[in-house]
């Protein structure tokens, strides 16, 4: 009886600590889902920072290319500007030199110029004097007819550079390639006239270039005085000039109309020497032979 209610006791106290290690054990497996779940969830957070950090590192590793890139950017920029730097210094430099050079040859021009304006000066003096213009210097060998030619063919360059020349400044002189001097300052009279006062005179040059200094002198002042005289006319005129004979033979010069049958009305020029003979009324003027 009395180890059946030890046993009962014992069995009580068994059951009642079973009972209350069922309860444990069902808190701790409860305790132990919860850590599970929240484990769970710190991996799963500890996951997205890992994605995050990676993709972090993949942006930081563009950015460091990047930077690469753009410090290879900057260090070609630095090296185009320092050459750009060069070049401009260079060109500074090279363009202060060509001021240097314009300022100089300005004042070339303008000496140039002025020595044209006295040389100009000094035809027009000799051209009021033509006992020595036509009688002693048509003589080949007067000692001033070269210098005469020389002034007139610098008159007749002046007259091109202001009246002719598209570029006075870099084209050169026409009278530097001229295979006859004589021709080339004829026609640039008759191109100033163009240009200058709108007369349209043209030249038909048909004789030999003239050798004498002071025979092209005379035959350029001649067609000077024509061309002048027909710059005022209407209608378009062509002035020819024909070779009478060989050499420095006679020279003729004559003016056509150009183009109709207009009637060209000219004031003869005043010239009176033994070498010049006008006819039809300054229509046609021959140079004789010295």
């Amino acid at each position: 009886m009395l180890l059946s209610l030890i046993l009962g006791v014992v069995a009580a106290g068994f059951l009642a600590l079973f009972v209350l290690t069922q309860q444990k054990a069902s808190r701790f497996a409860s305790e132990r889902d919860d850590k599970v779940e929240q484990l769970k969830e710190v991996r799963a957070e500890l996951e997205e920072d890992r994605v995050r950090l990676e993709r972090a590192n993949a942006d930081l590793r563009q950015s460091e290319t990047r930077r690469t890139g753009l410090t290879q950017e900057v260090s070609d920029l630095t090296s185009q500007l320092d050459e750009s730097s060069s070049s401009l210094r260079k060109r500074t430099e090279l363009a202060d030199a060509q001021a240097l050079q314009i300022d100089a040859l300005s004042g070339e021009r303008d000496e140039l110029r002025q020595q044209l304006n006295t040389a100009e000066e000094q035809i027009v003096t000799l051209a009021a004097r033509p006992g020595v213009v036509v009688g002693d210097l048509t003589s080949g060998d007067s000692a001033n007819a070269e210098m005469l030619w020389e002034l007139e063919v610098a008159r007749s360059e002046r007259s091109w550079r202001n009246s002719v020349s598209v570029n006075p400044v870099n084209d050169p002189s026409p009278f530097e390639s001229a295979e006859d001097p004589v021709r080339q300052a004829v026609e640039i009279e008759a191109a100033a006239l163009r240009e200058d006062v709108g007369a349209y005179i043209t030249i038909d040059w048909q004789a030999q270039p003239i050798q004498s200094p002071a025979r092209r002198l005379l035959v350029v002042r001649v067609a000077q005085e024509m061309l002048a005289s027909a710059s005022r006319a209407p209608g378009a005129a062509r002035l020819v000039i024909s070779q009478v004979g060989e050499g420095d033979g006679e020279l003729k010069m004559e003016f056509e109309a150009d183009g109709d049958d207009t009637v060209i009305n000219l004031i003869p020029p005043q010239i009176s020497n033994d070498l010049i003979d006008i006819r039809n009324e300054g229509q046609s003027v021959t140079v004789r032979a010295e």
